[in-house]
């Protein structure tokens, strides 16, 4: 399978909504710019430490950023690499390597959004901590 594969027939609509919101988070890392107008009114966060609504997920990072400034750079400064992406009917799936500050030795994340036509409804994602060695020998990506 490809890094980065369209699966299925996909609605053209939610492809563009999902390659934009994809550039603004991921490329871009714009986290504000990617959520503000892009999820539905009810929007669903699986994320335990995260709340449903987005504006409230902004005001979340920004004070941890705040209360945490020799750990947590400037968004425009976090190293990630992407590993995956895949856009179903449906979702977006992504997953990616990112660290957050000079001495963080980053997480893999896996993120999974719903898209209800071209608006984000749902999200969940699995993160785990990068270890300085892994048991097998391999990277985790």
């Amino acid at each position: 399978m490809k890094r980065d594969e369209v699966i299925g027939e996909v609605d053209p609509q939610m492809r563009a909504a999902a390659e934009e919101f994809f550039q603004k988070l991921y490329i871009d890392h714009d986290f504000i710019g990617a959520m503000r107008g892009r999820t539905k009114p009810g929007f669903v966060e699986h994320n335990s430490h995260l709340p449903n609504d987005p504006e409230d997920q902004i005001r979340w990072f920004e004070e941890r950023a705040k209360a945490n400034p020799g750990k947590i750079a400037n968004e425009a400064d976090w190293n990630t690499r992407l590993v995956h992406k895949f856009i179903v009917p449906g979702y977006l799936i992504v997953h990616y390597f990112m660290s957050i500050g000079p001495t963080d030795r980053g997480r893999m994340f896996a993120d999974f959004w719903n898209f209800d036509g071209d608006k984000l409804s749902e999200h969940w994602d699995v993160v785990q901590e990068v270890p300085e060695k892994t048991e097998s020998g391999n990277p985790m990506w």
